[in-house]
């Protein structure tokens, strides 16, 4: 295994135009200064891998750029992609959401895998796929092929990927067999009886107690904890199945199954997660909310919000996992046009009124909600929220959490919040008529307040708050807009591509398309980088209503909502299906994901 500590590699990172013969020069000339440089810092580092470094790391270790107009750095993918041309070997990037558990872990010894840099990654037509780091271990490869009694099909990935994969992979999973085989009986023979398991199948056994105290439990919360941040998921969920506990990650609105674990360590597992949250661990017949808080990478602060539920095969646990990064934007990132940047900013300029945004769930309205706060907070303005529950903690907010089974409601804390001498309030939504008199009787009495409903689209807020109770002549004067707001997802800058459709179909969608002929528009053909969807990234899409004279008028005429959103229009508004048009004309999202969002728009 020669071949990555050879100059044969530097011929053919020149023959593929990677290396310049002007830098192929240059590292022969300075690798043995830069292989001592390297072997120092593994020695600081605590690093005992005796094939450090190779000609890979130290060329990685220059620095050097490759000069094909990009100016992109040569990184040990872009060496590693042309070993694998130059060799015929397919180039493999390991997305761990793609990979096998069971083949990962199971097919070769951890100790093999380490020592000779080789991951198992699928079993297909009859073929054990594998990554390997040395394109000429045909030693190892046949050892695979022998001990497995397959044939085995070998694709060039690289070291920092393999090692990667291998520490968590089998880290966890021996966290998992470790708790299988503490806390549960092996498959197939007697376990004990799951109260939470609405099949009520009785088996009569021993069993031991679960406790949230388990190391091992401990490091596979943690490591899924670390994989959810590190994968940008916004959710996880652990659902207890018939015969296992799925783990799952919603990323970019998508959710992906990611473990499925043996059924004997999910109660541990819920128990540990319960514990953190400071929930009941011993209630498992009725849903409990709680939150926790951990520290991540770059000194930030992630919330958890947990929420658990009885369903039929045990208990689940939902994690909402919210990033002061993510939900702490400055306004101006969060995807407004020209025009509703213009106006929102005139709503929150205001001194008074009230400010609603809707949209359903997981439309992006909290991360809206908090930049504004975080945005227009100074020492010198009292802001209060009330929320159900909190979402993300900050320190220059006056925080209230809605608890119902001691009378902390929405209505109640209104009650006695205005004794609180607040500038700004947000209330997490209005959800009564008792809750909406108190929102307009704050903004009445000089109070900016923004609140959350949950309609279709801007116009539509004005007939709910009319269906609360509030009248007419109270929604115009005290209301200073309405935003609808949507998530669409953004197309992956790594594979983004240009192609051609035909305006007469755009328009058959719905989409306001003006051009005649055939239009240039972009999208994601799939890529390592976005698992192959084509999408990395959400933004938003805004329908921005601000009441002008005559809507006010219309309102207190009691006019249809579809009136006034046809006057809105005329007046400049722009709808979601229009923002959503004119993201996918700049090349930020796809018309099918326009269409997606805004079908019921």
């Amino acid at each position: 295994m020669k071949f990555l500590n050879s100059e044969a590699l530097l011929d053919i990172l020149v023959k593929y135009k990677v290396l310049t013969p002007k830098q192929r020069q240059f590292v022969l000339l300075e690798k043995g200064k830069q292989r001592q440089k390297l072997q120092r810092q593994a020695v600081k580092d605590g690093k005992v891998d005796k094939s450090y470094p190779d000609m890979v790391d130290i060329i990685v270790a220059f620095n050097l750029k490759i000069q094909d107009g990009k100016n992109r750095p040569i990184d040990e993918e872009l060496i590693m992609r042309a070993v694998a041309k130059n060799g015929d070997f397919p180039f493999k990037k390991l997305d761990p959401l793609d990979l096998d558990m069971e083949v990962v872990t199971k097919t070769i010894p951890r100790n093999f895998a380490i020592r000779q840099l080789i991951l198992p990654f699928k079993i297909e037509e009859g073929f054990l796929d594998v990554a390997i780091y040395h394109p000429d271990n045909e030693v190892a490869l046949a050892d695979i092929e022998h001990t497995n009694q397959t044939k085995v099909r070998a694709h060039i990935a690289t070291k920092s990927d393999i090692q990667r994969i291998i520490a968590e992979f089998f880290g966890f999973q021996k966290s998992i067999s470790a708790a299988e085989d503490q806390f549960g009986v092996a498959a197939g023979s007697s376990a004990s009886i799951d109260i939470g398991n609405l099949e009520r199948y009785v088996k009569i056994s021993s069993s031991k107690e679960i406790t949230s105290s388990d190391q091992h439990i401990k490091t596979a919360i943690n490591h899924i904890f670390h994989y959810a941040l590190e994968q940008r998921a916004s959710d996880i969920h652990i659902e207890p199945k018939r015969n296992a506990s799925v783990v799952r990650f919603r990323i970019d609105g998508i959710l992906h199954t990611i473990y499925n674990l043996p059924k004997a360590v999910h109660s541990a597992l819920i128990s540990r997660i319960k514990f953190l949250a400071r929930l009941d661990i011993a209630e498992k017949r009725r849903p409990q909310d709680g939150r926790i808080k951990i520290g991540a990478k770059g000194d930030r602060d992630v919330e958890i919000r947990v929420s658990s539920i009885p369903v039929a095969f045990g208990e689940k646990i939902v994690l909402r996992i919210l990033d002061s990064e993510m939900i702490f934007q400055k306004i101006a990132n969060l995807g407004f046009s020209r025009r509703d940047m213009q106006v929102y900013n005139s709503f929150i300029a205001s001194p008074h009124g009230i400010i609603l945004v809707t949209g359903p769930t997981g439309s992006g309205k909290s991360t809206t909600l908090y930049s504004t706060l975080k945005e227009i907070a100074t020492p010198e303005k009292n802001i209060i929220t009330v929320e159900d529950p909190v979402e993300m903690v900050h320190e220059e907010f006056n925080q209230i959490s809605v608890q119902p089974l001691i009378d902390i409601t929405f209505s109640s804390i209104l009650r006695n919040i205005l004794r609180q001498d607040p500038d700004i309030i947000m209330i997490g939504e209005i959800r009564d008529q008792e809750t909406a008199a108190h929102a307009v009787q704050a903004a009445m009495t000089g109070h900016l307040v923004f609140s959350t409903l949950h309609t279709n689209d801007a116009s539509s807020s004005i007939a709910r708050l009319r269906d609360l109770g509030l009248q007419p002549f109270m929604i115009a004067s005290t209301l200073l807009g309405c935003m609808a707001q949507r998530l669409v997802k953004t197309i992956c800058p790594s594979c983004v591509e240009t192609f051609s459709i035909e305006g007469d179909e755009l328009k058959r969608f719905g989409f306001p398309v003006l051009e005649q002929g055939p239009l240039s528009l972009k999208r994601g053909k799939g890529c390592p980088e976005c698992r192959g969807t084509g999408y990395k990234g959400r933004c938003g899409i805004f329908e921005v209503l601000s009441f002008s004279p005559q809507i006010k008028r219309m309102i207190v005429d009691n006019s249809h909502s579809l009136e006034i959103r046809r006057i809105a229009i005329r007046e400049g508004m722009t709808t979601l299906r229009e923002d959503a048009w004119d993201k996918v004309k700049r090349g930020i999202t796809t018309y099918q994901e326009a269409l997606r969002v805004t079908s019921d728009s």
